[in-house]
């Protein structure tokens, strides 16, 4: 345990001690105590279900949690408490392969390198047809992938599909350490780091991966925080380290008696002047809304994507006797210019709401001196963008003798931001409003399905060139 995070659990212990006079509080404990005894053996004895111990125990600690009215307020068995600081550190024990849902079987979206299944030839693609024999079709993701973990050194046996073959792959199960950081150079010398959660050894991975793009000449860097829910307070303020000014403030915790604290920054940073671009989405949240928040405060980042979460607030994990565990809120926390963002969010400051174009929209940011530009044939699965491949499907619609396109990834490709409330929709760049449009203007915009679509008419009214060479159409902005 990190001394941050033992430094919180010590200030929440010293909260909490008791302000009455001794023999008053013990008398008060003993009666609670001993009324809460009292109506379990009741239950226990006469209720008609014969209720469990266990069963009392659990809903007489849940029932305390539920008058907190605390959405993150829970209590942990011991294996439940291991489970959860295991998946937070990326630590389980499987073969090394990560799971999707497919149409009827699920399959193989990633394997890990040096795992069990990499040794044992699965690849990525493979579907998972059965599972010591049980058949997969139908069954539920969760399911499937509790059969294939178990306990370390134990054999899975799992019947894969590839193309045309089948074939069964016996694997023993391993201890496996699942990265919550990946990194890669993408064109233009520009670095990508994804973070997953932020666990015990996050902060050593991030390090490593801005290191390593540095080496390789990295000039600008992309920090994908999105469906990331958060994990230690302490990892993202050691993250921080990296690019803050040392004894810089980068988040605020204020406790139940409107006491505030700061933390700051400890290490000297190693990453200067790099412009940074950090994505988000609805599900960034906690720890990753505290990381992307203090970037922007010191103007050394840029967010991209969709409002974050909103979780303001700060829980600790309290070890009980029992070998178990409970978890609830014991701080909200302010960004370092002093806002609140619980229930509120975090907005980015380039709206993109289509998700396959968020990355893509975030390396055009970084590379002004590129034109923006799409490349598509209507209907494909995938379309190009600044030359990337990009999973995303553009449809041409043909009505009265006219052509459209899908207004937003469009124009959100082209680095517009649009705000569709209420009919109207707002086509902005940067603070600048370009144009307004009304969704009932059926001369200019079509709805379909619940997608807008503007007219090919009107891209000019954008700046944007558009050249067709039979079904291949090209987009391309002209930026000032």
């Amino acid at each position: 345990m990190s001394r941050r995070l033992v430094f919180l659990v010590f200030t929440f212990l010293a909260l909490f001690f008791p302000v009455l006079p001794a023999a008053a509080a013990d008398k008060q404990n003993n009666d609670d105590a001993a009324l809460i005894y009292e109506i379990m053996y009741y239950l226990q004895e006469y209720h008609l279900s014969n209720p469990e111990q266990d069963s009392l125990n659990y809903g007489a600690i849940q029932g305390m949690l539920d008058t907190l009215d605390d959405p993150y307020a829970e209590y942990f068995s011991p294996d439940e408490i291991q489970s959860f600081t295991d998946s937070l550190n990326g630590d389980l024990v499987g073969v090394g392969i990560q799971v999707s849902a497919g149409e009827k079987n699920p399959f193989v979206a990633d394997v890990l390198p040096g795992t069990p299944a990499e040794k044992g030839g699965i690849k990525q693609g493979d579907l998972i047809i059965a599972v010591d024999g049980n058949d997969t079709t139908g069954q539920k993701l969760n399911e499937v992938v509790n059969i294939i973990r178990g306990p370390h050194g134990t054999k899975v046996t799992l019947t894969v599909r590839r193309g045309e073959k089948e074939f069964d792959v016996a694997l023993n199960r391993a201890d496996i350490h699942v990265s919550s950081v990946k990194s890669e150079m993408m064109a233009g010398n520009t670095g990508y780091i994804s973070v997953a959660s932020f666990g015990s050894s996050t902060a050593e991975e991030f390090d490593n991966a801005v290191k390593n793009l540095q080496n390789s000449g990295m000039k600008s860097l992309i920090i994908d925080l999105r469906d990331n829910g958060g994990g230690y307070l302490d990892a993202a303020v050691d993250m921080l380290d990296d690019f803050i000014n040392q004894g810089s403030t980068v988040v605020s915790i204020v406790d139940n008696t409107g006491k505030k604290e700061k933390i700051g920054t400890e290490e000297k940073p190693f990453v200067e002047d790099l412009p940074t671009v950090i994505l988000v989405n609805g599900y960034t949240a906690s720890a990753s809304e505290i990381m992307a928040a203090a970037l922007r405060d010191y103007g050394m980042a840029t967010i991209v994507g969709d409002t974050t979460f909103g979780k303001g607030v700060v829980q600790n994990v309290i070890p009980l006797s029992t070998g178990g565990a409970i978890k609830f809120t014991v701080y909200k926390y302010l960004t370092p210019n002093g806002a609140d963002i619980d229930q509120v969010g975090i907005e980015p400051d380039q709206f993109v709401l289509t998700e396959a174009l968020q990355k893509e929209v975030a390396w055009e940011l970084l590379h002004p001196e590129d034109n923006p530009d799409i490349v598509f044939d209507s209907g494909a699965k995938n379309v190009k963008i600044n030359g990337q491949n990009v999973d995303l499907s553009i449809n041409i619609i043909k009505k009265d003798n006219r052509d459209y396109l899908p207004l937003r990834p469009v124009l959100e490709a082209m680095l517009y931001q649009v705000d569709w409330q209420d009919g109207i929709i707002k086509v902005m760049s940067g603070e600048r409003k370009i144009k307004e449009l009304s969704s009932f203007d059926h001369s200019s915009l079509l709805l379909e399905n619940g997608t807008g679509y503007i007219v090919i008419d009107m891209l000019k009214e954008f700046n944007i060139i558009l050249t067709q060479n039979g079904n291949s159409y090209e987009l391309t902005r002209q930026l000032p």
